[in-house]
Order: structure tokens, then C-alpha cells, then sequence
């Protein structure tokens, strides 16, 4: 008898426990979700599934939390941005490139402070303070960058091995020879997608770049110098002529960067100048699919004869994702969780790109050469087209393609950025 009532108490403790347990596991039903909006602009499905997956992961941890998934286009992402913030509720997490975009957007009240967050122990990642300082401003952080890149020529290696080249020019100069045995072999050099207006602007800034310096565009932001400025009159100028000696494809006034992108991963040019998404999108444009990712490689940008600029000036930026102003802490943690380096692998095994988290493996060659140039460049400057606010860094796009094709001559095209830029300031 004695054993019988020894058995029940047991039993009966053991029930208890059993059925606190599973209350505890249950959602409270007087506990209301939280609903996270993130938006992202990475437009294809590989990454669509391992972002979707991620945030499964972090919702069966988090059973109070639902992680709604929003995907646009590049060229609508920041006009329905706009909408959001006119109306005063910008997503919980949303993309960004930092800089002059980002301070906008504090200044305007938009985002939310997230430095205790990312400064304490709790934050897995670490990266170094160039990729976190372009997602600050003025001392406190508002985001967290994923990727670090350099825009430069990305060379299909078996095309330029069929003029004699087994290596990128080093100089503006010896880059038109390359192009000329190119275009003499039957061999289209360079593939560009002048539409978008966006890819035309890295030539012209790298242009100015290399003839001013590479302080050039942070003196036109601090307001040392203007636009209107002869580095950059001459940098269009010889713009111009790229264009002039037919070195692109013949439909490039009409073709947008996916076009550009398929061009190269179809092998049907040699080059383009892009950043460190150009593997990725040119394996998900073309026919071919990741046909020729292999044979791609990253070279700098060359230098201008007598130009005060170096090769080792880089121009980039970073992609990353910044918190809304009114986003609740669970936003704060996914972003955390998002950036974990077992996380971040599995977007970038889709998507190669140069993580910031160190302990993220590169697997492409060209990434490890981009990664090899980062480490060895003499300065870093942001795309100015993000440097700047939204409207003259829009501008600054627009006008690279109207003075790429003549529409507009260099002295034009600065006098209208220097009244943008003035304009913006009031």
C-alpha cells in the first residue's frame, strides 16, 4: 500500500510538471504577435527562400513573432520608401547603402538608434569600422552592413586570353588597346546598361577620381568645391569618347543592367564595370545561367595619365539593413540573427558577394580578388550617387548618361548638379 501511494505522488508530480510545461511552451492567447516588415531588394528566388527560411528559424524560437516579407525591385524600392516615410511608418527593417542616404534619413527621423544594441554582447557579428561608420551618423548607429565591396572592371578571363591578355591595364591608356584588339577580334568589349542611368555613373566618377584625387566628391560634399570643377569636365569629356569608340553593345542606350548582366553571362562581352553583385546577377540573367561565373575576374579601375588619383582609390559601398523608427526590439534581434555568420553563409553560398563578417568563406576567385583589393586600397569612397542626398544623388546618375551621350556637355551636366545640390542644402 504504501509503495501504491509512493507511485501516485510520483506519478501525479510528474503530470504536474508535464502539463506546466506545455503551457509554458503554448502562445499566450492574450499576447498579441508582433509583426516584423522587412523589406529587401534582393530580387532572386535563391535568396528569397534562404531569407524566408531564416526567418522561419527565428519564429520557431520567437513564437511571438511574424516576419513579413516584402521583395521589390531595385527601381521601385525607393519610391515606395518614400510613400512609407511621408506617411510616417517606415518598415521595421529595410535595405540600405548607408551613407548620405542614411544621414537623410535620421535627420528626417526616420530610423532608430540601434548603437546600444550592436555595441553589446549580445551582437554575434563584428566588422571592421569602415563598413560600420557608413551606417552611422554622428556617432550613433542606425544599421548593420552584410557586404563591403568595390565597383571595378569585371573581365571574362577566356575572352581577354583570346587578344593576348592574361591580365587587366593597368592604365586608362593601355585599357583603350584592349578594347580596340577586342573590338578588331569581333569580340564586343564592354557591356552597359545605360537605361538604368546608375551603371554609366561609376565610369564618370571613377573618371573624375582618378584626374582630382580621391578626396574629389567628399570636397563637393564638404562644399570645398563645386561640381562645376575641371576633374570633372574632363572625366566627361573623356566619357564621351568611350562611348564615341563604339566599345559597347550596339543596343546599350536602350538595355538595363539585367540586359548588361546577361550580355557577360551569355559571353557575349568581354567586360563590365560593376560591383560585387556583377557574378550574381549576370549567373541569374543569362541563358546560360552559372555557366561562365568561373571565368570572371575583378580588376581596378585604371589610372588617368598625370591624374592625382591612384588605383588603389576604391569606390563602393556597402548593402546592408537599417531599423525603422518605430520598429519594436524583436526587429532589433532578428537583424542580429540575420547577421550571424552561419546565416549570413547561407545567403552568400546564393548570392557571392564580400561579407563582413570575417567568418563568412569567399568561394569565387573574382570575390577574393575584390576582397584582396579592399585590403590593400589606399582610400575608400562611397558611391556618391548614396553619398548624396536622394535627389542629387539621382541626379548625379541622370546626368552621367546625358553626358555619356551628348546630350548634355560636361559644363552642362555639373551646373545642373551644383543647383540640385544647392537646392537640397536650403
Amino acid at each position: 500500500m504504501k509503495h501504491r501511494i509512493t507511485f501516485f505522488i510520483v506519478s501525479a508530480f510528474f503530470v504536474i510538471i508535464f502539463i506546466i510545461s506545455l503551457s509554458c511552451n503554448k502562445k499566450n492567447p492574450e499576447t498579441k504577435p508582433v509583426t516584423i516588415r522587412w523589406w529587401h531588394i534582393n530580387s532572386d528566388k535563391q535568396s528569397q527562400i534562404v531569407f524566408q527560411n531564416i526567418a522561419n528559424e527565428f519564429e520557431k524560437t520567437n513564437p511571438d513573432v511574424i516576419i513579413k516579407i516584402t521583395m521589390l525591385d531595385n527601381m521601385e524600392y525607393k519610391p515606395k520608401l518614400e510613400l512609407d516615410f511621408a506617411a510616417g511608418d517606415p518598415p521595421d527593417i529595410f535595405h540600405s547603402w548607408g551613407g548620405g542616404g542614411l544621414a537623410e534619413q535620421v535627420e528626417a527621423g526616420h530610423l532608430r538608434d540601434i548603437t546600444s544594441y550592436v555595441k553589446s554582447d549580445n551582437w554575434q557579428s563584428k566588422i571592421s569600422p569602415i563598413a560600420l561608420d557608413i551606417y552611422s551618423y554622428d556617432g550613433k548607429i542606425y544599421g548593420f552592413p552584410h557586404d563591403l565591396g568595390a565597383v571595378g572592371f569585371w573581365y571574362n578571363r577566356e575572352l581577354l586570353k583570346k587578344v593576348g591578355y592574361t591580365s587587366f591595364p593597368e592604365t586608362w591608356h593601355d585599357f583603350y588597346k584592349l578594347c580596340d584588339r577586342l573590338k578588331n577580334a569581333g569580340i564586343t568589349p564592354i557591356s552597359i546598361g545605360i537605361a538604368d542611368r546608375w551603371p554609366v555613373m561609376y565610369y564618370w566618377v571613377y573618371l573624375a577620381m582618378r584626374i582630382g584625387g580621391e578626396d574629389l566628391f567628399s570636397d563637393i560634399y564638404k562644399g570645398n568645391i563645386k561640381f562645376n570643377n575641371p576633374d570633372l569636365i574632363k572625366a566627361g569629356l573623356i566619357m564621351q569618347d568611350l562611348f564615341k569608340q563604339g566599345y559597347f553593345q550596339s543596343s546599350s542606350i536602350g538595355d538595363d543592367f539585367n540586359t548588361q548582366s546577361r550580355y557577360m553571362g551569355d559571353g557575349d562581352c568581354a567586360m563590365q564595370l560593376m560591383g560585387q553583385w556583377a557574378v550574381a546577377i549576370q549567373a541569374q540573367s543569362a541563358e546560360k545561367k552559372d555557366a561562365l561565373s568561373h571565368l570572371m575576374m575583378f580588376a581596378p579601375f585604371p589610372s588617368v595619365q598625370n591624374g592625382k588619383g591612384s588605383i588603389k582609390d576604391a569606390m563602393g559601398g556597402c548593402n546592408g539593413f537599417v531599423i525603422g523608427k518605430n520598429a519594436p526590439d524583436e526587429a532589433i534581434e532578428f537583424l542580429e540573427f540575420f547577421t550571424r555568420a552561419e546565416n549570413l553563409q547561407k545567403s552568400f553560398d546564393v548570392f557571392p558577394a564580400i561579407p563582413t563578417v570575417n567568418e563568412v568563406v569567399i568561394k569565387n576567385e573574382g570575390h577574393k580578388a575584390v576582397k584582396k583589393y579592399l585590403n590593400t586600397m589606399s582610400s575608400f569612397n562611397l558611391y556618391p550617387d548614396q553619398l548624396f542626398p536622394l535627389e542629387t544623388g539621382s541626379m548625379i546618375n541622370e546626368v552621367s548618361a546625358r553626358i555619356m551621350l551628348g546630350e548634355l556637355t560636361p559644363e552642362e551636366g555639373c551646373k545642373i548638379l551644383d543647383e540640385t545640390w544647392s537646392r537640397s542644402k536650403e
